[in-house]
């Protein structure tokens, strides 16, 4: 199974991984799931479990906000790495041994 699935994922690498479909369907499925904390947050008579499940709730929607508006932090250093000429530390071409073919 394990190969399979391997074998699929070498298939179907997509160059344009940042697409706007994928920010919107992520950005939103973020922030409903920061609602979702945040209403089930007012359901908790305990003031901690209050308040952590609040704290969680506003990064989780921060960081659908973010993904929304294309934050700069949540793209990948190594691409930024490659544009300034530089190479990677660890090369990405070869698989783990875990999923070698035997």
């Amino acid at each position: 199974m394990i190969g399979r699935l391997s074998f699929w994922n070498k298939d179907n690498n997509s160059s344009e991984v940042d697409c706007l479909g994928c920010r919107l369907v992520s950005g939103f499925g973020l922030i409903g799931i920061g609602l979702f904390l945040l209403a089930q947050a007012k359901r908790r008579s305990k003031p901690l479990e209050n308040y952590t499940m609040k704290g969680l709730a506003a990064a989780v929607g921060a960081l659908g906000v973010a993904r929304l508006g294309n934050a700069d932090f949540l793209k990948s250093s190594a691409k930024k790495e490659s544009e300034e000429g530089t190479t990677p530390a660890q090369s990405v071409t070869k698989d783990h041994g875990f999923f070698a073919r035997r």
